[in-house]
């Protein structure tokens, strides 16, 4: 096998099996069947005569030489992916519509934006969010990104999420906290659209009978956010919604346990996506950028 006879289907199984880990999430995260990740990745291994990856029971990970052959197969995909928008741009700019839940796209996905490749500088992107199933299911859109458990036709898993009550850094510094019942001496802020969040979490920890005099509610979680932001209390928050903020020093963890949810956040991809090579490169970028935020929250804990 020559390198002309190398498919790029199978460079793009190495790209993912090494993104996501394991056989299992490289398929469902290309919807392939396992057995075709497995056909591709021996055949790089076989055409190479190197073993690429070591297979564990659940994940695997990439040998010096998997890793040095990641370098040029991430290489010659984005120059693959760069020369077929520029061909794409040669007629009508590409547009790619984003649909997303209001407090993911405000503080998750927008910061993101500045960092988008070259590859993707010159196409019209279209943001629209909602926090109704029904306009998800509409497909008025290329791309979704949905919070739940992911029971979605075709949709990937991106992040798992935790909760974690978070305030604005001078509300904390006039009154530290060094017990967990001293949560009650703050107003608590509450999000209306998912209350459960303050007793969830403080169940997890044992702390069920703790309670403010002080609270508010808002609207939903950006709105809850903001409020936390302006220093109004403590807010419970999903850590892929507060990882901004807090890195830009506008929140601090007011106690530093998580407790994690089985909710996470998946992407959609609509038919005509799959068509859409700005689209097809758009997800692969949002895949990386999820898979950093995983690695900076594990790094963390």
């Amino acid at each position: 096998m020559t390198m002309n006879d190398i498919p790029i289907a199978a460079l793009r199984t190495f790209r993912a099996l090494a993104r996501c880990g394991s056989f299992t999430a490289a398929a469902r995260d290309l919807g392939y069947a396992q057995s075709a990740v497995s056909r591709h990745i021996a055949a790089l291994e076989a055409h190479l005569q190197q073993t690429l990856v070591l297979r564990g029971h659940r994940s695997v990970q990439l040998t010096q030489a998997g890793e040095l052959y990641l370098e040029t197969v991430l290489r010659v995909l984005d120059e693959l992916d760069q020369a077929a928008l520029r061909v794409t741009r040669a007629g009508e700019r590409p547009k790619i519509r984003i649909l997303a839940m209001p407090s993911f796209a405000a503080r998750w996905l927008v910061p993101r934006l500045t960092r988008l490749p070259t590859a993707l500088a010159d196409v019209e992107i279209e943001l629209a969010t909602s926090i109704w199933d029904a306009d998800y299911h509409k497909e008025r859109f290329d791309l979704a990104v949905h919070y739940g458990d992911g029971a979605w036709p075709g949709a990937r898993l991106l992040m798992q999420d935790s909760l974690v009550p978070v305030a604005a850094p001078r509300l904390l510094g006039e009154t530290p906290v060094k017990r967990i019942a001293q949560l009650a001496r703050f107003c608590w802020l509450h999000d209306s659209l998912r209350s459960s969040k303050w007793p969830r979490w403080l169940a997890e920890l044992g702390a069920a009978e703790l309670s403010s005099d002080r609270n508010m509610k808002f609207q939903d979680a950006e709105a809850t956010l903001t409020a936390a932001v302006a220093g109004l209390g403590i807010a419970v928050g999903h850590a892929v919604l507060i990882e901004n903020d807090v890195r830009e020093g506008r929140l601090v963890e007011a106690w530093p346990d998580h407790v994690p949810l089985a909710a996470g956040y998946h992407l959609v991809q609509s038919k005509r996506a799959a068509r859409n090579t700005a689209a097809r490169a758009l997800v692969s970028w949002l895949q990386d950028e999820a898979e950093a935020f995983r690695l900076t929250q594990q790094n963390s804990s």
